[in-house]
């Protein structure tokens, strides 16, 4: 099955400074640019048919492009908090300078395990992550995602995972019914180390996953 990932468009937050679990809203220009970009079909890989679900984060910068594409696609737009961006919780709306580079050193150290501002860390949120995954795969039906950066990492590191292991290169994928918890721990924790070393791709990109 197919599940075209949309990152949002830019959200209207001053530059230089932290966001994730932060609802912020798209800048109106950008997010309609983009749209009319839909419109005239000159985003890569349009036209976009025969998809039957229309996913989103329930983040504010998420849900506005979602439902503009409901009213084009024909489509009800089903949010989900798994697709949610990382919750850097002290960390949310403060510049980085704010911040400051011991803290941001210390996440850096470890950005599998740590949760910076004492949020969310990386791993918890590939857990989450792919808890929708594979609720997405058992539906079966071709599906479109506007969610965020982090979380589109996630996605691709779990699939590749995921392919990897039912292929016998890792001796198979435990799902969570496996009674192998520990397997799928340790396959979670490599997909997310990879995760973490991937750059998110541009705000308003789309990118096709096969599951």
């Amino acid at each position: 099955m197919r599940l075209l990932l949309i990152r949002h468009t830019v959200p209207d937050i001053p530059p230089g400074h932290c966001y994730g679990r932060l609802d912020v809203p798209a800048r109106t220009h950008g997010l309609a640019a983009w749209l009319a970009d839909w419109d005239a079909g000159r985003h890569p890989g349009q036209p976009w048919r025969g998809f039957g679900r229309l996913l989103s984060s329930p983040a504010l910068r998420c849900v506005e492009l979602a439902r503009a594409l409901s009213d084009r696609m024909d489509l009800a737009v089903e949010t989900d908090p798994c697709w949610r961006e990382m919750d850097f919780g002290a960390w949310e709306g403060l510049s980085w300078d704010a911040i400051g580079r011991a803290a941001v050193d210390a996440w850096a150290a470890d950005p599998v395990h740590h949760a910076p501002g004492g949020g969310e860390s990386a791993l918890a949120m590939m857990r989450r992550v792919a808890r929708g995954g594979e609720s997405v795969r058992a539906a079966g039906r071709d599906a479109i995602l506007v969610c965020h950066g982090g979380t589109i990492r996630m996605l691709r590191a779990w699939r590749a995972a995921r392919i990897a292991a039912m292929a016998g290169e890792a001796g198979g994928w435990p799902g969570s019914d496996s009674g192998d918890p520990a397997g799928l721990a340790a396959r979670l924790s490599a997909a997310c180390a990879a995760a973490v070393r991937e750059a998110p791709p541009p705000q308003g990109e789309a990118l096709m996953l096969e599951l």
